[in-house]
This record gives structure tokens, sequence and C-alpha cells, in this order.
């Protein structure tokens, strides 16, 4: 049928099979569900183009590749990211508290890029350390996160 059709109804039950809708559905006043409604497509959006730049976090290898952490306790660590992002943010899970801490931004409150968090001494104890590092482009309006760890063993 064409033209316009309302669907109107204290209680609208569709079941046995999925509901396909071949011209699409106008609603006309508000509409609400209690489960998800899914859509391959929407009419006025465009493909979207948009690539996520790939950022790479953790040690260094030298060779533009890089590994998680594992290193003795009280050797220096230098946990690094690379990308196409103008900043970067280096948060460290404080694992006695549950809590989560920036470490590194860079100078004048994250103006000046760092791109590397540097712990000199180590770490006193064995275990795994966790981090976040958040990086952003301010030109194309992107952040990426993504973690890494710091595997500590006995000297």
């Amino acid at each position: 049928m064409a033209g316009t059709h309302l669907i109107s109804s204290s209680l609208f039950i569709q079941s046995g099979s999925v509901a396909h809708f071949k011209n699409g559905i106008n609603v006309t006043g508000s509409f609400s569900s209690s489960v998800p409604i899914y859509a391959a497509e929407f009419d006025g959006l465009g493909t979207n183009t948009t690539s996520i730049p790939t950022l790479n976090v953790g040690k260094s290898i030298g060779d533009g590749t890089f590994e998680e952490w594992v290193t003795p306790t009280n050797t220096p660590i230098r946990i690094t990211a690379s990308g196409d992002f103008d900043n970067f943010c280096f948060i460290e899970n404080l694992n006695s508290t549950g809590r989560w801490k920036t470490k590194e931004k860079g100078g004048s409150n994250g103006l000046l890029k760092e791109s590397f968090y540097q712990k000199a001494g180590g770490y006193s104890s064995a275990g795994v350390y966790e981090y976040l590092i958040i990086a952003n482009n301010s030109t194309t309006l992107q952040t990426v996160v993504k973690g890494t760890t710091v595997t500590v063993t006995e000297s």
C-alpha cells in the first residue's frame, strides 16, 4: 500500500518473525520501544569514511613496533606512545586503592606534548601495573584510548 501509514495502539505486538519495512517507516508524534531496534541504514546519513588513527603504546623496540613491558624490580621503565595525535595522557591504576591517577600529560597542563611516561627508579615490588593512555588529535577531533601493562618480576 502506498502512502503514509500511522501505527497507533495502546499495545502493538510483532512476533513470530522479524518486522521488515521495505519502503521505510514514518512516525508522526513520538515512538518508544522496550526492546532494541536495529537498522542497517538511515536515510540522509552518509557512509562513515573516517578512519581511526592507530595508537601504539608500551615498550618501544626501536623499529616502530611496541611490546608490553616485562622488567625486574628497581629497573627504570619508559612507556612510550606514538601515532597521529597532538596530546597524550598516561594514567596509572593504583592497585591498592582501585583508583586511577594521571602520571603524565605534558607541560602547561597538557599543552606541551609529552609522548612518554618514565619511572626512573622502576617499581619496588613485583606485580602487574596497568596504564591507560589517552591520545587526541585536535584537528580531526578524534580521541583513542589504549591500555598497556608493566609486569614486574623479582630481581
